[in-house]
């Protein structure tokens, strides 16, 4: 097989980072972690977008992170787009938060991590969401991850129970994080995409390897495969080098890297 120049390779390619994150949470993968790092580091590899969710928010406070992306967002522009989180646990503020601020930050979109809100996906506490998703024609992204893991929690993250949720919801437009987040929970993830085109698969997180990417397409179609990082908890580069080391042509990786994401987010 011949060696692969990264540094080479990339400068075909502009990306969208679907999935990243800003503020500082229990595990960072970088040396004097800082929001400025993540950001030089997400430039330097050619990011022209990330989509950020707060890591405030995901642990729990919905307020406080409307005041850290109105501060960052004066730093960075429109270089980020934010994902706000919604807490299934308080649905009602959950959404008076996200109609009141929506308009005055660069958003994108929601996001929902069920494992920290104890919540299955399927539960009747995230149909508000639901419902809002739908009439404002916007994404969701849930944290997935396979139930046959050692992490108990993580069965909250079960992606198949979307299965019940999407035939009250026609229409919904699902990002599924980690995409299952084991390779060998994959294929029942890409069945799951394969039946519901408004599903899209995000293949950031710790275990994934460059074939998925050609049966996810060869299963359920060109489109629907986002890159993403979960940055600063992984490595940008080694979610570039999986990409550009699978066994696809380079237009499915313009797709992957960019194409699918400006599209799912309406980007011009």
């Amino acid at each position: 097989m011949a060696k692969i120049n990264i540094e080479q390779e990339l400068k075909k390619f502009k990306i969208i980072d679907s999935h990243m994150h800003l503020g500082v949470s229990g595990n960072v993968l970088y040396y004097k972690h800082s929001d400025e790092r993540v950001i030089e580091l997400e430039k330097r590899f050619n990011v022209k977008k990330a989509i950020c969710s707060h890591i405030i928010g995901i642990f729990g406070d919905s307020w406080a992170q409307i005041e850290e992306i109105l501060k960052i967002q004066e730093i960075y522009g429109d270089f980020i787009c934010w994902q706000l989180v919604y807490d299934g646990n308080q649905p009602e503020r959950s959404l008076e938060i996200i109609e009141k601020y929506r308009p005055r930050i660069n958003f994108i979109g929601v996001k929902v991590w069920s494992v920290g809100s104890g919540l299955y996906l399927d539960d009747r506490k995230y149909y508000p969401l639901w419902e809002y998703a739908v009439a404002n024609d916007f994404a969701v992204s849930a944290h997935t991850w396979s139930p046959y893991t050692e992490n108990p929690k993580q069965i909250y993250g079960n992606p198949l129970l979307l299965e019940n949720v999407l035939k009250d919801f026609p229409g919904l437009k699902v990002i599924l994080v980690h995409s299952g987040g084991k390779i060998d929970f994959y294929d029942e993830v890409i069945e799951l995409a394969r039946k519901h085109e408004t599903l899209y698969m995000d293949f950031s997180g710790d275990c994934f390897y460059p074939p998925v990417f050609k049966n996810m397409i060869n299963r359920a179609g060109r489109g629907r495969a986002l890159f993403g990082t979960d940055m600063p908890m992984m490595d940008i580069r080694y979610h570039i080098a999986n990409v550009i080391a699978s066994d696809i042509p380079d237009s499915d990786k313009e797709d992957i890297f960019y194409n699918n994401a400006a599209m799912l987010f309406k980007f011009k």
